[in-house]
C-alpha cells in the first residue's frame, strides 16, 4: 500500500541578493551574486523528501497542495519543473492570475542575516477550497471508500484555516489513515498553539519558543507535553545547539537530544546558506516517522534530520544532500 505525504502551504519564487553589506536607506549597492529558485516550506520539505525516498524499497508519493496562478503560467511551469515526482494535480489554480508569489532575499554577507520582502497575489486558500482539493487528492490517489495511509504536513500560515483543516482531516473517515504534522514558526500566529494540541506531531522554531519566554528548549517542550495528544511528537531546533525532541507516552515521554551536526570527514564546516535548513530538518523527521517508525527510537530519527539540516546549510540550495547510493 503506498504512503502518501501531502505538504500544505505557499510556494514562493525567491530572487536571492547576496549583498557585502545591509544597504542604508536610499543606497546604491552592488550585489556579488544573484539567483532565482523556487522557495517556499513545505516545497522546500518535498524537495528534500523526493531525495530520500528513492533510497527505500515503499512506494511512497509526494504531494503538494498550495495556491499557484494557471495552470498553463510561467511562473507554474518553473514551479513544477523545480518538483520532479511531486504530485501537483490537487493544487488550487487562480486561473484569472499569472505570476505565482515571490520573495526578495537579501543575504548580508557581513553577519548571515536575511532580510526577505514578499508580495503573494494569489491570496491564501480558504477552508472551502482546502476540503475541496483534499477531496480530489483522495479521490485520485485511491478513492474515497478506500483507507489510505501518510501524513499531512501543514505550514499553518493562517491559524484559523489549518485548524479547520487539521479537523476536517480527523473527522473524514478515508483520512483517518494519515497522521498530522504542524510548524509554530512565528510567534505572531498565536491561534497555532491550539492547532498543535491535536497535531501528531509539532515542529516549533527557536523565536517560537524565545517568543514564549523560554531559552531552553527542553524546558519549553516539557511545559507542552501535557496538553498534547497520547503519543505527539514535538520538535524543537536550536541552530549550533541542535536539536531536542519528546515523545508522550502514558508510561513515561521518551526524551531526545542531539548536539548539532559537524562533518567528521575534514570537509569545511563554515555556514553557506541557512535558507531552508528548517525544512530540511522537517524532511528528516517525516521520512523517519513515515519509513522507520518502528525499526528506529526517536533519538535515531532526531539524528537523521538533524545531520540533514547541518549539511543543508554547508551548501546553496537542496542538491545533493542525499547520498543515494
Amino acid at each position: 500500500m503506498a504512503i502518501h505525504i501531502v505538504c500544505v502551504g505557499a510556494v514562493y519564487i525567491d530572487t536571492i541578493l547576496s549583498i557585502p553589506k545591509f544597504p542604508i536607506e536610499d543606497e546604491k549597492l552592488r550585489a556579488t551574486s544573484h539567483a532565482r529558485r523556487r522557495g517556499g516550506n513545505c516545497a522546500n520539505t518535498l524537495e528534500v523528501l523526493s531525495q530520500l525516498i528513492p533510497t527505500t524499497s515503499l512506494v511512497t508519493q509526494l504531494h503538494l497542495l498550495t495556491v499557484l496562478p494557471k495552470r498553463d503560467s510561467p511562473a507554474t511551469k518553473f514551479i513544477c519543473d523545480s518538483l520532479p515526482g511531486v504530485q501537483t494535480n490537487a493544487c488550487l489554480y487562480r486561473e484569472e492570475q499569472d505570476e505565482a508569489a515571490s520573495s526578495y532575499i537579501l543575504q548580508n554577507a557581513q553577519n548571515q542575516s536575511r532580510t526577505i520582502v514578499s508580495y503573494n497575489p494569489l491570496g491564501e486558500m480558504e477552508h472551502s477550497e482546502f476540503g475541496s482539493c483534499v477531496m480530489r487528492l483522495l479521490l485520485e490517489a485511491g478513492g474515497l471508500n478506500s483507507l489510505m495511509h501518510g501524513w499531512f504536513h501543514f505550514e499553518g500560515r493562517v491559524p484559523e484555516t489549518t485548524l479547520q483543516g487539521v479537523q476536517l482531516l480527523k473527522s473524514m473517515s478515508s483520512a483517518r489513515g494519515f497522521r498530522v504534522s504542524v510548524e509554530c514558526e512565528k510567534p505572531e500566529r498565536v491561534g497555532m498553539a491550539k492547532v498543535a494540541e491535536i497535531a501528531d506531531m509539532v515542529f516549533y522554531s527557536k523565536i517560537w519558543v524565545q517568543g514564549h519566554g523560554f531559552d531552553d528548549p527542553h524546558a519549553f517542550l516539557e511545559s507542552q507535553i501535557s496538553s498534547m495528544m497520547d503519543q505527539a511528537i514535538l520538535c524543537c531546533t536550536w541552530g549550533e545547539k541542535g536539536a531536542v525532541a519528546v515523545k508522550k507516552r502514558q508510561d513515561g515521554n521518551e526524551w531526545a537530544r542531539v548536539p548539532a551536526w559537524k562533518p567528521t570527514d575534514g570537509c569545511h564546516s563554515q555556514v553557506v546558506d541557512t535558507i531552508g535548513a528548517g525544512d530540511t530538518f522537517i524532511a528528516g523527521m517525516l521520512f523517519a516517522l513515515t519509513h522507520h517508525e518502528h525499526d528506529w527510537n526517536l533519538e535515531q530519527k532526531l539524528m537523521l534530520a538533524n545531520e540533514l539540516a547541518g549539511r543543508k546549510v554547508l551548501q546553496h540550495g537542496f542538491s545533493n544532500l542525499v547520498d543515494k547510493k
